[in-house]
């Protein structure tokens, strides 16, 4: 994959420009404040997890964002169906790098996994307990 040049990203503003990306952002944005300062949110915390949002949404396109909200989606889908999650890890293996590893870097493989992991647990119950409490 190539490096973005100064152009591309050019092109990419004019198309959210020309599309109506930020009156959109601006719409769902006001619709998110309205409920959640409504049942007694903290404008200022709820204006930065919108801009986080966003910023996720629009610079998010390294590979290795790429990858970790991938995961992170993964993650969502496995805490969201099951109240206990038995061996998450191995559900969460990607087994086309995995498989081609040796028995030391399967072990590395693992152990970094198992760090993602509960990082992205940790933002996931952050989240949960940020919108239940602004619900």
């Amino acid at each position: 994959m190539q490096p973005l040049t100064f152009k591309d990203v050019a092109k990419e503003a004019k198309k959210r420009l020309m599309t109506g990306y930020w009156e959109n952002v601006k719409k769902d944005r006001d619709r998110f404040l309205e409920a959640h300062y409504q049942n007694g949110g903290n404008i200022s915390h709820l204006k930065s997890m919108f801009k986080k949002k966003v910023e996720r949404e629009l610079f998010g396109t390294s590979k290795e964002n790429s990858k970790d909200e991938k995961l992170y989606k993964k993650v969502v889908k496995l805490l969201s169906e099951n109240e206990y999650v038995l061996n998450p890890i191995m559900q969460l293996i990607d087994h086309e790098e995995y498989d081609k590893l040796d028995e030391n870097a399967k072990q590395n493989y693992i152990y970094q996994l198992t760090d993602k992991y509960n990082e992205l647990k940790q933002r996931f119950e952050k989240e949960q307990k940020t919108f239940a409490v602004n619900s």
